[in-house]
């Protein structure tokens, strides 16, 4: 993992987008939003990952911004 980047729970991702853990868990299962597996369901979600995650729903990409 990069040391240099924060990273969150799956919880700690629902919670500050304001929706469910199941939601999240859901994307990332999908493909949408990138993880880092740990062991059995334990995930961790970088910031950097996430911050891409949100631009691609609201239709923003990098070439776009």
């Amino acid at each position: 993992m990069d040391t240099n980047n924060k990273y969150y729970t799956a919880e700690e991702v629902a919670e500050m987008l304001k929706i469910t853990t199941e939601s999240v868990r859901r994307w990332v299962r999908d493909g949408k939003l990138k993880s880092v597996k740990l062991s059995g369901r334990f995930i961790r979600i970088s910031q950097e990952d996430l911050d891409e995650f949100v631009k691609s729903m609201r239709g923003e990409t990098k070439t776009n911004k």
